[in-house]
């Protein structure tokens, strides 16, 4: 189980919409190092999922064809950053 901190709420706010990994950078001012690795842990535990620029879902993607993937929240990551 992930513990959500500040920084994946910071995020997570981000990708209601499918976005950039640039996007979120942008957004958030993380490092784009830090941010991906938050993303990548928000997918692992499924809050986040990959799309390609279709729409279609990814199970993996790869680092160097990152402009190509935007990341969007899934209910379970909605769920999370919606108030009781």
């Amino acid at each position: 189980m992930l513990e959500i901190g500040e920084d994946e709420l910071k995020v997570m706010n981000c990708l209601l919409h499918p976005e950039s990994m640039e996007t979120v950078v942008l957004e958030t001012k993380f490092h784009p190092k830090v941010a991906l690795d938050i993303v990548r842990t928000l997918v692992h535990y499924r809050y986040v999922k990959a799309q390609d620029v279709t729409g279609k879902s990814l199970t993996m993607f790869s680092p160097d064809k990152l402009a190509m993937v935007r990341f969007v929240l899934t209910a379970k990551g909605l769920k999370e950053i919606t108030p009781a």
